[in-house]
């Protein structure tokens, strides 16, 4: 990756540039390489109710690779088992993930012990990672967001509404596809995925309050309608089936 952008700085050195990973706070080996070769990039990190992240997620696999079958919830209340397509409770883990980014003091009790809770693995980075910009999935289509990240970036200009993208099957216009994979996607709230609620709401608790009470707090942690912002985080203390 440093290669593509040692080639394409000579360009335009005006050029805003980004890519966009979902996997990539959850990876050791892609936030100590932005530390090492990046520092100064700024990341942005999007999330979302864990309850609903889950649902979103098993569904976009159900739709979008019907030539295999996703495993019931019940088997995915731990990590990543084969045939999961990465879809699983350990990825819910978001306060550890965030951890990494050393954005935090992590030198007191009730932080680790939060952080502890966790299934993942906290390996922050030794040198310091740009500053981050954090917002909750509803924010997507506010005038507060594009203003806030905006800023953020260093823009001169507005940036636009963003587009809603359908994520709807690829293979859809297939003989009776659309039709299977409808009966295969999941209602999170339906009593047979009792448990993985369950596991997914033990996780956004840690998470909820880790946010709230020690990532927010960072100078290097940036938000648009942080009142807004908080409001959602607090959110997941409940489980939204009730």
């Amino acid at each position: 990756m440093k290669d593509i952008y040692d080639d394409l700085i000579f360009v335009d050195n005006q050029l805003l540039r980004g890519i966009k990973c979902p996997q990539d706070v959850s990876s050791d080996w892609s936030m100590h390489n932005y530390a090492r070769y990046f520092p100064r990039t700024k990341l942005i990190v999007g999330v979302r109710h864990p309850i609903f992240w889950f649902e979103s997620l098993y569904n976009f696999r159900v739709s979008n690779v019907p030539w295999k079958t996703m495993p019931h919830t019940d088997h995915l209340t731990k990590g990543c088992q084969g045939g999961s397509q990465g879809v699983c409770a350990w990825r819910a883990n978001f306060h550890a993930f965030l951890a990494k980014l050393g954005k935090t003091p992590m030198s007191s009790e009730s932080e680790m012990k939060l952080l502890s809770q966790s299934t993942a693995q906290t390996n922050p980075v030794k040198s310091s990672v740009g500053p981050v910009f954090i917002y909750e999935l509803s924010q997507l289509s506010s005038d507060a967001f594009r203003l806030g990240l905006r800023d953020f970036l260093g823009l001169k200009k507005d940036i636009p509404p963003i587009p809603q993208v359908d994520t709807s099957g690829r293979f859809d216009h297939l003989s009776g596809v659309k039709r299977k994979t409808t009966q295969q996607k999941i209602n999170i709230c339906d009593g047979e995925h009792k448990a993985i609620r369950s596991a997914l709401m033990k996780k956004a608790r840690s998470s909820s309050v880790w946010i709230r009470d020690y990532f927010l707090k960072s100078e290097d942690v940036f938000v648009s309608d942080r009142q807004y912002f908080e409001n959602m985080i607090k959110s997941w203390m409940r489980d939204p089936c009730g």
